[in-house]
């Protein structure tokens, strides 16, 4: 990956834990890296097939000081969004926030924060049995876009049998794939909350319900947290869920498994019709 470096913008503000920092201000080192593909504008020596540096120098300086943080780690999280929420280009950004004089009541050079975030390829799976399930799945893939997370391809709708005893209707099933820059806890509270803003309620397992949301793939990401275990753990047992995946992305990989979507369908028989 290509880079891009802004080293040492200087800037005045007044963050600070410390009242007097607010109220004199002081100056900041703001530096960052953008990663991405430079290779187009390089070869066409087309600006608009880059990321314009003096243009990203602008909006930094305008996040950075149009608003007051006790936390550097607050000021350096708000230049991160900005350069990943406005320029789609950047794969990931580090940003490095300095305070040389930061109050710390010793002799030091410098004070400074650096953080690193990037965009992550994900897939979900969505399904639905009660009510309308395509104005479900549909509505939820429009309530969870957002400015740290973009819709890139939604599969066909697949009808399927419950994999359940309980007596219900069939489900509506859909894979997305997006991007995403929340880290996986934040991720699962966002798709909850799109799933209980449609009415889901979590009542009886594998009963019908108005919206389920999975997070199937996290990038190459395998995590034993009990909260979000991915990938998701029944993912390669489920036609409904590889079907859909593989009219999105047939060779994306299962980072446990080590096998594309296509060859763990094609152990799988059963139903699954496009609505």
């Amino acid at each position: 990956m290509d880079r891009i470096y802004i080293d040492g913008l200087e800037l005045f503000a007044h963050h600070g834990v410390l009242e007097a920092e607010k109220a004199a201000g002081q100056t900041f080192f703001i530096s960052a890296e953008l990663r991405l593909d430079c290779r187009q504008a390089g070869m066409t020596d087309d600006l608009a097939e880059t990321v314009n540096y003096a243009e990203v120098c602008t909006g930094i300086a305008k996040v950075f000081t149009a608003q007051t943080y006790d936390l550097i780690e607050t000021c350096a999280e708000q230049v991160v969004a900005f350069v990943l929420h406005t320029y789609p280009q950047v794969r990931s950004v580090v940003v490095t926030v300095e305070k040389p004089q930061a109050p710390v009541g010793q002799h030091v050079r410098n004070i400074s924060v650096q953080i690193e975030r990037a965009w992550h390829r994900i897939y979900l799976g969505l399904g639905a049995n009660l009510g309308d399930p395509k104005a479900a799945l549909d509505t939820a893939a429009q309530q969870m876009a957002c400015d740290a997370l973009r819709v890139t391809q939604c599969s066909p709708y697949y009808k399927t049998k419950p994999v359940s005893d309980i007596p219900q209707d069939d489900y509506l099933n859909c894979v997305l794939e997006a991007q995403t820059t929340l880290p996986p806890r934040e991720l699962m509270a966002h798709l909850l909350a799109v799933e209980a803003g449609l009415g889901r309620e979590r009542n009886e397992r594998w009963g019908p319900r108005t919206i389920d949301i999975d997070v199937l793939l996290y990038g190459d990401l395998v995590s034993d947290d009990p909260d979000i275990i991915i990938p998701h753990p029944r993912m390669h047992e489920r036609l409904f869920v590889l079907e859909p995946f593989c009219a999105v992305n047939p060779y994306a990989v299962h980072p446990l498994l080590g096998q594309r979507m296509a060859e763990l369908k094609e152990a799988l028989t059963g139903d699954c019709v496009n609505d």
